[in-house]
């Protein structure tokens, strides 16, 4: 494990001195999400040494970390605890900083059941773009009403300010956890994903691809055996699927061709044309493809369809809630000054 190290001060301090030097700065941590969204303006500012839980109450089930800390310490330190974070952030190439997830605001195939980790934030410390060190919410699950800055932070790319610490929200472990999968068509995989959401059960998250659902569930052994009895002709296997397809080392993301994600209302059902080309999560509502000059192209149109890669993604031009929020958290566009959202 990490040693504990405060390193908000050289922080702060280097964020004082770009402001005074008129400079401009990008963000990095571990740098596993460069393939998503990457600032090139400016001078590198590493966060990655700023590590360590800060405070972990396990009988408020709250926890407090410096922005450096990896993903893969924080759930060392709560399965300790049979505890687990109340979200489920991808970590690309093994590693990943919470300050990332955060600025990502990416989510895993347990998104539907777990929620987004903006769900879990309770308080954000941050560094504004005028050097002022900041903290809004707070540490427990009761705060006081107000303007919901810390979540607000959650997919922001970092472009407000440089994250300091977070405080989230855990959850307890399930007793138990299975996969099982049921080889389907299409048509008869989204009825069976549609009532995973619509009926009490123990799934926790859902994959198709290549003509296969996967059904993870989690819970107590009771919920679990009942769910899987649903199914009689599915077949068990491995649970480690799910953390392929959460960090993307699943062999559909394998392929060099650009990524496509969309996203779509629940009960709109996607039209999958070739069951390899596109792998569908979140029962139904997040569906990957690859555009390729002989792929079918099937989300192309879809106006909730864009490439995963944010350089690409991102438009010229920002909203103008997001240029306002801009002004008056980095007046001097200080941080990570070509991303969009």
């Amino acid at each position: 494990m990490t040693r504990p190290f405060d390193d908000s001060q050289r922080l702060i301090d280097s964020v004082n001195h770009a402001v005074a030097h008129k400079k401009q700065l990008s963000i990095l941590g571990h740098g596993t999400k460069a393939h998503y969204a990457r600032s090139t303006h400016g001078d590198a500012l590493q966060s990655r040494d700023h590590v360590g839980v800060i405070e972990y109450r396990p009988d408020e089930l709250t926890i407090s970390v410096r922005a450096g800390t990896s993903l893969t310490e924080i759930k060392d330190v709560l399965d300790e605890h049979d505890q687990m974070l109340a979200c489920d952030p991808p970590r690309f190439f093994g590693g990943g900083t919470i300050g990332g997830a955060v600025a990502s605001g990416l989510s895993g195939p347990g998104r539907p059941w777990y929620g987004n980790i903006r769900d879990a934030v309770l308080g954000i410390e941050i560094v504004n773009g005028l050097g002022e060190c900041m903290r809004f919410g707070g540490s427990v699950m009761k705060n006081v009403a107000g303007f919901d800055v810390s979540r607000m932070m959650v997919g922001s790319l970092g472009i407000f300010g440089l994250i300091l610490s977070v405080n989230l929200r855990v959850h307890p472990k399930p007793e138990i956890e299975r996969t099982t999968k049921l080889e389907l068509e299409w048509d008869q995989a989204w009825k069976v994903q549609g009532e995973t959401i619509s009926k009490p059960s123990a799934v926790s998250a859902t994959c198709y691809w290549s003509g296969t659902l996967y059904l993870r569930l989690s819970g107590n052994r009771a919920s679990v055996n009942e769910t899987l009895g649903r199914y009689p002709e599915s077949t068990e296997t491995e649970n480690e699927l799910w953390e392929h397809v959460r960090d993307h080392n699943h062999p559909f993301f394998h392929r060099q061709e650009q990524l496509q994600r969309a996203w779509l209302g629940r009960g709109t059902q996607p039209e999958i044309t070739n069951a390899g080309d596109q792998l569908v999560e979140w029962a139904g509502a997040q569906v990957w493809s690859h555009l390729g000059p002989t792929d079918s192209q099937a989300l192309e149109d879809n106006d909730t369809s864009e490439p995963f890669d944010r350089t690409s993604a991102n438009s010229e031009t920002e909203s103008k809630y997001v240029k306002r929020l801009r002004r008056a958290f980095d007046p001097h566009l200080l941080f990570n000054s070509d991303l969009r959202l």
